[in-house]
């Protein structure tokens, strides 16, 4: 009989363990400096995959691969959280996707729209339990470069915030699309200048104000940094200047529902004085600081590096390896890793060109950053974080 006792509370912890708190559904903070579902420490590992920001109107590598092997493989590798670059108008008005492969692969994307799609494979995610950030990457298809302010003459902020109104209508009940990135690199914007035409900050609180008053209370609202204002005391990253916040934080209804994301890269995407100072990798540490990394500690908000990588050679390894020891020992490891895609030109991405072989020692080095990420499965109508 105590055999039995012993072993039936043996299956109930190795349930628990799998299983680990259960809720009839899940809200997610910024506090204490770290991201939070229903009150505890959630361990993001997240990935961008992009191709809804491009003339494809869709995810790229569905020309080669099923949207399905491709979830399975970012569930498989641990990864918890997909950041989804998108175009402006295609989440106004809709769009074609022009290069999915429907030969044996994708069969069930045949003669659906763009955000048809992409609600299908949002769906998918859920069913693996991965959560959605959608960011407005760019105004047009492929014009992230030119797009410095969080509006321009032919897409104002009002239309901007009929856009976000209509991603609040469409994912604000799905479970698992719980973040908005509210522009991508801002690189021309100001900080706290009290020029309302070219201030991020004013406008980031002006848009995260009415998404989360105007039935988008649940969403995390992430706003990156800018390039050059306030000035970086050594070059920045187009969205990694966050030094701004130390004395211009942003203020928002919910500040438990704000996210500081800064971008951040290594010598394959910009050459910088410090990469080829004497001291380079020790140099970084007190620059990351300086530009970001104090954030949590002054405003008790998370950040969630929403862009980097690189490739595993010469200095950009180095760097790499240097930034992930560095988030490790500031307990900052919650991150969107740049990227999915193979094609992206100056970092490359998890996957080879083929889209099916991985980039091992890419995933060796986010699972050295993040070797426990939280999980979440389903449990008839619960949702179980772990």
């Amino acid at each position: 009989m105590k055999n039995i006792i012993v072993l039936s509370l043996f299956v109930l912890c190795s349930i628990s363990l799998v299983q680990g708190a259960c809720y009839d559904s899940l809200n997610f903070t910024s506090e204490d400096g770290v991201l939070k579902a229903n009150g505890q420490r959630f361990y993001l590992k997240g990935v961008s995959w992009f191709g809804f920001d491009t003339s494809n109107n869709v995810f790229h590598g569905l020309w080669a691969a099923d949207y399905h092997d491709l979830l399975d493989f970012v569930k498989n590798n641990g990864f918890n959280a997909i950041r989804v670059p998108f175009w402006l108008g295609l989440m106004i008005n809709d769009a074609v996707p022009n290069s999915i492969n429907f030969y044996q692969m994708n069969t069930d994307l045949q003669n659906l729209t763009s955000l048809q799609v992409l609600d299908k494979i949002i769906a998918a995610a859920a069913d693996r339990g991965i959560l959605i950030m959608l960011d407005l990457h760019s105004f047009l298809p492929g014009t992230f470069a030119q797009d410095g302010l969080w509006y321009d003459s032919a897409h104002p902020e009002s239309q901007v915030i009929s856009m976000w109104d209509k991603v609040i209508a469409r994912y604000s009940k799905t479970w698992n699309v719980v973040a908005l990135d509210l522009k991508n690199e801002p690189h021309d914007s100001t900080w706290n200048t009290g020029n309302n035409a070219t201030d991020w900050n004013a406008a980031a609180t002006r848009i995260g104000t009415h998404i989360l008053e105007n039935g988008g209370q649940n969403f995390l609202i992430f706003v990156e940094g800018t390039a050059s204002s306030p000035a970086c005391q050594q070059n920045c990253f187009w969205g990694e200047d966050l030094v701004g916040v130390n004395t211009a934080p942003i203020i928002l209804p919910n500040p438990r529902k704000l996210v500081y994301s800064p971008h951040v890269y290594g010598p394959s995407v910009s050459a910088q004085p410090y990469f080829t100072d004497p001291s380079f990798p020790k140099n970084m540490p007190d620059i990351w600081q300086a530009h970001f990394g104090y954030v949590p500690q002054k405003t008790g908000q998370a950040i969630v590096v929403g862009e980097w990588g690189g490739f595993m050679q010469g200095n950009d390894q180095v760097w790499l390896e240097a930034f992930v020891s560095w988030l490790g020992s500031k307990g900052t490891t919650d991150t969107f890793f740049w990227c999915l895609n193979p094609d992206s030109g100056d970092t490359g991405g998890l996957l080879l060109n083929d889209w099916k072989t991985p980039e091992t020692a890419k995933l060796q080095l986010l699972q050295k950053l993040v070797p426990k990420p939280s999980s979440i499965t389903k449990s008839a109508s619960q949702l179980c974080v772990n």
